[in-house]
């Protein structure tokens, strides 16, 4: 009896208030928001929707309406008008903090239609009782199309007259399901949901909304994605762009973009009229009468407060936002290692090897250079980021681990995500998908200027970062305030480090002499385009204590960048000039503030400079290809361990090594003619089924004294293999050659692309010397014979080994380059060896070499028609090199001699920056 009572008054008491709330005769109608800058008086903008007429739903195809019912309410013709469950969780959501919305179409048409847009519990009761009272006074149908002609879907289109024209550019008559299911999807999210925006989201959602259809058997076909017309930024240029940033953040807040664009919202955005004003004009001065396809993006942050203070993403470019792709860091990752290797007690004064190229354990092979291949010895961390070398960098972070310089990047501002995808990390195609290399010290991961400018904005606040946001404040038509900011800031680095960091960027600017006019800091990169001079990527990075700020020059789609004199783009250039006449612009009128001294933490007895000099002393053991410190032992500092590819000369001195790959073929006789013809002993790497498919140029090969190279069974990348597999690649090419060349020595083995993984000792433990490469003209590409030649010489260094091919593709090219250069580099005084070797190389099962199918001698010597120059035997002594069975007494070291200047690199992806003259 106790519970009658309750419910019967309840219930009265419910029905008295359901009474009590009136319902409006006609919808509010939409208004435009506003939009200020950080100055709350500038008006930024103004949004609001600007196409909007009804129809009757008679015009709404069925296929239509039932999508969006699947979507929004599938019990639309069952209900009351009122969800309790549904309204039970929204208020449980809102009490908590959360945002819920109604859950039914009438409830979404009673809020849109009649109420303001606060979260309250106030706002949630009248929107229960108009809902009643609408079921009351109309049909379902009535209602349905009342919805479908209020609701928002995005593009500044309310109501589906208007959704069908902006998403599909037709009637709503004319909408198809497929097309009905974009829609439905929109609704929601009309910005994230929108496939110009994000189209996997879209695809998603939609998939979930034809799904929904189906369960219900409200779909008896099956549906293809549609077609969806590109979106048109309803304020175009770099204020639409910054628009859309805005109306992201306010949804993450529970101000949907419906709310923005039909409720007269007053938002307050951190914008600076000032700054926002130099970057658009500057950016468009700047790329005033450049070449077409040019790109830029610039991102300008409060460092103490992480307020964006400038922003640009492109002009004229619909939704497109450039401040948010993603591309190659180059130098402009430097920093981060500093920083972290400050956090690991190294001194930005420790002294550092910043010899140009090195190679290094993680890159198997692949030499690494400096930009112009700069030298320096004894270089500080400090000089290394002036002069902006790779090679200390990279050391470093192999010393410390790339774990530590990619948990420091994501602690400095880099997301660990974009959208789906890890950052920092190797990719589909790249060497080690999933993981991360310690080619992440030369920027070899991409990305967003937006998060670079976050990290610099880490180091302006001494350590400290701020997470961007775009809105201050969001208010409704009648001044009630929906969302007010609350920064985060996180402590992520020591002050004393990130004043150190500051020291050094600081160095830069004043070396570069960039400095706008204020003390400042910062850092430039470019990243290579390919194996080319050309670059993709221009940056520069930089910050007063005031103003952190990124600015990107690119393409679309990485490609050459050439200014408009063609030359190329790269940091110190377009984008290092922009950076400073922005600063300056952005802060007229604003204090110095002086920057923070060096506070001088870590050590700096803990750099490796000069270890490279007591590697070369040391011997090599040429049973086991493993350097040999006193006494005989393996010594742990060896850059040339077991199952290291060699990359230089026997000898020492003016010397290279030609070595062939992906033949033989139709055109191994003719470089044979030519090596021939100036008594030079190559190497030919030779792939198992081409050497079934020329044997007799294989025992041609053998029978005129040059090395044999195993380049695996088909040019597999080897290096995504397990060993054993690896292993059985390389036996199956090994037993090929000994079937066309009985008895013939395979000396070497090469990874196809340069990918060892476990390769490289499978192939060692099998006889196999690992063969790498200091040169690499890149004959792949065909640039032509005097190209081909040109990159040889370029690169060239002394006891290089040198890529060129003679199989895998049309080499008319590379043959008639090799004429042209041989004469050319013996005039100037190079003499022609072979690889040096780890591994004692043993004759291949078979019969004793006849006349037509010789292996070479286990030491020939220089006979009376050789040249003068060919002084390397043609075959070492089996105890490798440095036994007396060599005539080069300076051959007993597998390392680099101290006083040789090392070669340079070609072929790495490495950040091959010009910003440094």
């Amino acid at each position: 009896m106790i519970a009658l009572f309750y419910g019967v008054t309840g219930a009265a008491a419910a029905e008295a208030y359901v009474e009590s709330v009136p319902l409006p005769s006609a919808p509010i109608e939409p208004q435009a928001s506003t939009l200020y800058f950080r100055d709350a008086t500038t008006i930024l903008a103004r949004v609001g929707t600007v196409d909007h007429s009804d129809v009757p739903l008679s015009a709404i195809p069925v296929e239509v309406r039932k999508a969006i019912l699947a979507a929004e309410d599938r019990d639309f013709y069952s209900h009351g008008g009122v969800s309790m469950r549904g309204v039970v969780r929204a208020v449980v959501a809102d009490v908590s903090g959360g945002r819920q919305g109604a859950s039914t179409i009438t409830q979404q048409y009673a809020r849109n239609a009649f109420l303001t847009q606060d979260v309250s519990m106030g706002r949630k009761a009248k929107e229960m009782a108009l809902s009643v009272q609408l079921e009351r006074k109309y049909t379902k149908d009535q209602i349905l199309e009342r919805y479908l002609n209020t609701i928002y879907y995005g593009r500044g289109a309310q109501g589906i007259a208007a959704a069908a024209h902006a998403y599909f550019g037709i009637t709503p008559q004319q909408l198809t399901p497929a097309q009905g299911a974009v829609l439905a999807s929109v609704i929601k999210d009309p910005w994230g949901f929108d496939p110009a925006n994000d189209a996997t989201a879209a695809r998603k959602r939609w998939n979930w909304v034809v799904k929904a259809e189906r369960d219900l058997n409200w779909l008896p076909g099956a549906l293809e994605y549609p077609a969806v017309s590109a979106a048109t930024a309803k304020n175009p240029g770099a204020d639409g762009i910054f628009i859309d940033r805005v109306e992201r953040e306010l949804a993450r807040h529970g101000v949907n973009s419906q709310m923005l664009h039909t409720g007269g919202l007053r938002v307050v955005t951190t914008l600076d009229t000032t700054a926002q004003k130099a970057a658009v004009q500057r950016i468009a001065a700047k790329l005033k009468d450049q070449p077409a396809g040019l790109r830029a993006a610039l991102v300008a942050l409060d460092p103490q407060t992480g307020g964006v203070r400038a922003y640009y993403g492109g002009a004229e470019r619909g939704y497109f936002d450039d401040a948010l792709a993603s591309h190659p860091a180059a130098s402009t990752f430097k920093p981060i290692v500093l920083a972290a290797a400050l956090d690991k007690g190294i001194s930005a004064l420790s002294k550092w090897d910043g010899r140009s190229p090195r190679l290094f354990p993680g890159r198997l092979g692949v030499p690494l250079k400096n930009h112009h291949n700069l030298q320096c010895p004894y270089c500080t961390l400090q000089t290394s980021m002036v002069d902006s070398l790779n090679t200390p960098f990279y050391a470093v972070t192999e010393q410390i681990g790339v774990t530590a310089v990619r948990d420091m990047a994501w602690e400095l501002g880099i997301s660990r995500k974009y959208g789906s995808t890890p950052t920092l990390v190797d990719v589909k195609g790249d060497p080690k998908p999933g993981k991360t290399r310690a080619d992440i010290a030369i920027g070899r991961y991409a990305v967003t200027p937006g998060d670079l400018a976050s990290v610099y904005a880490t180091f302006a606040a001494g350590g400290v970062r701020h997470d961007r946001f775009f809105v201050q404040t969001a208010d409704d038509a009648g001044g009630k305030r929906l969302y007010t900011a609350v920064p985060k800031s996180t402590p992520v680095l020591d002050q004393a480090v990130a004043a150190d960091v500051t020291s050094v960027l600081s160095a830069v600017v004043s070396s570069d002499k960039l400095a706008p006019g204020r003390p400042a800091a910062g850092k430039t990169g470019s990243q290579q385009w390919g194996n080319t001079k050309e670059t993709q990527d221009a940056w520069m990075a930089g910050y007063t204590p005031d103003l952190a700020t990124t600015v990107w020059i690119g393409k679309e789609k990485p490609g050459p960048i050439r200014d408009k004199n063609g030359k190329p783009i790269n940091g110190e250039t377009v984008p290092a000039r922009l950076w400073s006449d922005f600063t300056r612009a952005a802060l007229t009128g604003s204090p110095k503030v002086a920057l923070p001294e060096a506070a001088h933490v870590g050590r700096t007895d803990v750099g490796d400079a000069g270890l490279a000099k007591n590697i070369a002393k040391k011997g090599t053991d040429g049973r086991r290809g493993e350097s040999i410190g006193e006494g005989g032992k393996p010594d742990g500092d060896s850059k040339l361990g077991f199952g290291t590819p060699v990359v230089h000369t026997a000898g020492t001195g003016k010397r290279l090594a030609l070595t062939f790959d992906d033949g033989p073929s139709s055109y191994t006789p003719q470089v044979l003619a030519i090596l021939k013809q100036y008594g030079i002993k190559a190497t030919f790497c030779m792939v198992g089924e081409e050497v079934e498919n020329y044997p007799a140029t294989v025992r041609q090969i053998v029978a005129e004294g040059h090395q044999l190279c195993n380049h695996s069974w088909e040019h597999d990348d080897l290096g995504q293999m397990s060993a054993s597999a690896a292993k059985a690649d390389i036996q199956r090419t090994d037993a090929a050659i000994a079937a066309a060349a009985p008895g013939a020595t395979i000396t070497y083995f090469r990874a196809p692309y340069g990918s060892w993984g476990a390769s490289a000792k499978e192939g060692a433990k099998l006889g196999h010397t690992p063969l790498g490469w200091l040169v690499d003209p890149d004959d792949w590409l065909l640039p032509g014979a005097g190209v081909i030649a040109q990159r040889i010489e370029d690169q060239l260094t002394p006891r290089a080994v040198v890529l060129v091919h003679d199989g895998g593709g049309e080499r008319e090219q590379t043959v008639e380059a090799l004429t042209k250069l041989i004469p050319k580099l013996k005039r100037e005084g190079w003499t022609f060896d072979l690889p040096e070797r780890t591994i004692d190389a043993k004759p291949q099962p078979g019969p004793s070499p006849s006349k037509t199918t010789p292996s070479p001698p286990s030491s020939p010597q220089p006979s009376q028609t050789q040249p003068a120059d060919q002084t390397q035997p043609t075959d070492p002594p089996s105890a490798g090199p440095g036994t007396s069975g060599s005539p080069d007494p300076q051959t007993s070291s597998s390392s680099t001699p101290e006083g040789v200047e090392q070669p340079q690199d070609a072929g790495s992806e490495d950040d091959h920056e010009d910003d440094r003259k």
